[in-house]
């Protein structure tokens, strides 16, 4: 049993390619930390991991919204690095579930950087807003605590 099959109800994962939802889900379940890219809608152990070009290319995005009916909850993704962001403001309406945000590679970008994308993900209507590092796992706790997970310790 993994650390997500306790949290209450079943988590989507949204954001670009690249920006870390697969390493997020990976660091969740307390699995091995390797690069995967998401071809196609995924599901593992509670967490349905979508693919970055369902949020980049508009025409794709209304599946994130028919994926979002299997989902007790959607996880919003920004990569604070990245130049741009696929998430506009109100994104959040645009699903009938909980929405929090994930600022994600925090160890790589400046306070600066994210802070902007912190901002970005409220202004989307993500509540509440975490940002980690899936890499060495900061934010974890906070994550774990907001989803109702066991702690991986």
């Amino acid at each position: 049993m993994s650390a997500v099959d306790t949290a209450p109800g079943t988590l989507l994962l949204v954001g670009s390619v690249g920006c870390g939802k697969t390493t997020f889900r990976q660091r969740l379940a307390a699995t091995e930390i390797e690069y995967v890219k998401t071809q196609a809608v995924e599901s593992f152990d509670g967490v349905i991991d979508t693919p970055g070009e369902f949020l980049q290319h508009g025409r794709l995005q209304r599946a994130l919204q028919v994926v979002a009916f299997d989902a007790d909850a959607v996880v919003l993704f920004l990569d604070p690095t990245e130049e741009q962001s696929y998430i506009p403001p109100g994104f959040a309406g645009a699903f009938n579930r909980r929405v929090l945000g994930v600022v994600t590679k925090t160890t790589l970008a400046t306070p600066a950087q994210v802070d902007d994308a912190v901002a970005r993900l409220r202004a989307a209507g993500a509540d509440p807003v975490l940002a980690v590092d899936s890499v060495t796992g900061a934010g974890f706790d906070d994550v774990r605590e907001v989803l109702g997970c066991p702690s991986s310790k």
